[in-house]
């Protein structure tokens, strides 16, 4: 997984966010996001805390293999990510997109930094994570 100073180094305050959001909701140390989207993002930080908190309550841990029999049951044809979507602890989204729209959505998202819109596919054959992090919502 990238560092805290090359997300920052890449993509600036927001991806130093990205990287502490994503840090607390698998950890439950919460003090450092807190701080820093109190300071840098003042106008958004209740909003950003209790997302980040309802998210950390409702992701799971899973294996590849239970990864791949959430995405078939759940028929997700889309995977995005909050960070570098082949990093490990990268914490995934599954969508449920029209068919002719995942080309324009997708695109080059493995060359994406943050918030990588992938197809299942690629996170699976791409990636051999002991665990992966889901938001076992699907976004319709």
């Amino acid at each position: 997984m990238k560092t805290l100073q090359q997300y920052y180094n890449e993509v600036g305050e927001y991806g130093r966010k990205l990287y502490l959001r994503n840090e607390a909701i698998r950890t439950g140390r919460w003090d450092l996001y807190e701080a820093t989207v109190r300071k840098e993002f003042p106008d958004i930080a209740v909003e950003e805390l209790q997302g980040a908190r309802d998210l950390a309550v409702r992701v799971k841990q899973m294996t590849k293999e239970e990864l791949s029999e959430w995405i078939t049951k759940n028929r997700v044809n889309m995977i995005t990510s909050d960070l570098y979507v082949l990093d490990e602890g990268s914490i995934l989204r599954g969508s449920v997109v029209p068919p002719g729209d995942l080309q324009f959505l997708i695109g080059d998202g493995l060359e994406d930094i943050i918030q990588c819109n992938v197809s299942p596919s690629d996170v699976l054959t791409l990636t051999n994570h002991s665990v992966y992090w889901v938001d076992p919502v699907v976004k319709a």
